[in-house]
């Protein structure tokens, strides 16, 4: 009987969102008759009810990520016991976790140790705090301490990936994550309702403080002002929910606004709505791009680090603005409802190109990766 390779994902927090969909689309595509798959978490993963049953689920007892350390050892050591893997990789995602996940094999040379970074490192430069910004010093610092010990080191687009090389001072391969998946236009086929006397416009993002809902909602204002019958959804969770709410009554457009939370299926709003808006202050990649050009639905975003610039092709597969310039999103949206072939136009020209985000040729390459390394 042919030896397993035992693969290890470990992600912190699993919850309904880019990273969880990449991880996703991944892993319902491995064989597992080649592979033996875990998956670890601290919460209870929502994936569990989406993927193979024969995938093991693993919850740690532990609340934070620093504190799971020992807990993720042992799991580990569980498995060296096992003559019938032929290797094991440990995979882990985004920066906090990827350094515990170091620090639990760090001597350990049996384990293969893949790191993906699915936020830019200017995630590190953003705080509530003081307390916050020392956490993020003291990320960096252990970042520095710990990356060079992977086996290998990936990053979800170019510019992400050369900056954090730079930073670590180790080479950092680029995979794109798989946001061109087929599977986006039987999702959204689904029947919903929405008033078709008005032209809908959407953000699809958690509700935190780097998505910069409010640049959204102040561009928005600028749009509304000028053009009728403009509604915008809001489709995300998190902790600025409330403060989206205050901020679209302080802008009195909260009776133009759709909130929707902990929509597992976005796909049928997006391809509703005449426009998206991404105007987030850092992404990794900013999946939700791809997949409204995948549903042909024009897009507007902030040219943040790293990943919009790259799939909206410097501008001509997609308008870009200046991190919260919602003045400029504003008039590019006013400019789209009084002549929508420039941007359809710009849509057509990027959807030529979404090939490199293709799930096939994600799955590819990650395939080769667990052989050879």
């Amino acid at each position: 009987m042919q030896k397993k390779i035992k693969l290890i994902f470990f992600h912190p927090f699993s919850n309904i969102g880019g990273a969880d969909n990449s991880l996703k689309r991944l892993i319902e595509r491995l064989d597992l008759k080649k592979y033996s798959i875990t998956f670890v978490s601290l919460n209870k993963s929502f994936l569990k009810k989406k993927l193979n049953k024969n995938i093991i689920f693993k919850t740690l007892n532990a609340k934070r990520t620093l504190f799971s350390i020992f807990e993720l050892k042992k799991l580990i050591k569980k498995y060296e016991k096992f003559e019938s893997f032929k290797k094991i990789i440990l995979i882990s995602n985004q920066n906090f976790a990827n350094i515990v996940t170091s620090l639990s094999v760090l001597k350990n040379k049996r384990v293969k140790k893949i790191l993906i970074d699915r936020n830019h490192i200017d995630e590190l430069d953003f705080s509530k705090n003081i307390w916050g910004n020392i956490k993020q010093n003291i990320i960096k610092i252990l970042m520095k301490y710990t990356y060079p010990n992977a086996d290998l080191v990936i990053g979800i687009s170019k510019k992400l990936s050369n900056d954090l090389s730079q930073f670590i001072g180790k080479k950092v391969k680029t995979i794109y994550s798989p946001g061109y998946d087929k599977e986006i236009l039987h999702l959204a086929k689904r029947k919903i309702h929405l008033n078709k006397n008005f032209n809908y416009i959407i953000n699809v993002s958690r509700f935190t403080r780097r998505k910069d809902h409010l640049t959204t909602l102040k561009a928005f204002k600028i749009a509304s002002q000028k053009l009728n019958k403009l509604k915008l959804i809001l489709i995300g969770y998190g902790p600025e929910h409330e403060n989206i709410i205050k901020n679209a009554k302080k802008l009195d457009i909260r009776n133009k606004l759709i909130i929707l939370n902990n929509i597992k299926n976005p796909y049928p709003y997006i391809k509703k709505s005449d426009l998206l808006l991404l105007s987030s202050r850092y992404e990794g990649m900013g999946n939700i791009l791809v997949e409204a050009l995948t549903l042909k639905i024009p897009v507007i975003s902030t040219n943040c680090n790293a990943g919009p610039s790259e799939i909206l092709l410097n501008g001509k597969g997609g308008d870009l603005v200046r991190v919260g310039d919602f003045n400029n999103m504003g008039k590019k949206i006013i400019l789209h409802f009084k002549n929508k072939k420039i941007l359809k136009k710009k849509t057509n020209f990027a959807r030529k190109k979404l090939n490199r985000f293709d799930i096939n040729y994600h799955v590819k390459l990650y395939k080769k990766i667990f052989d050879k390394i």
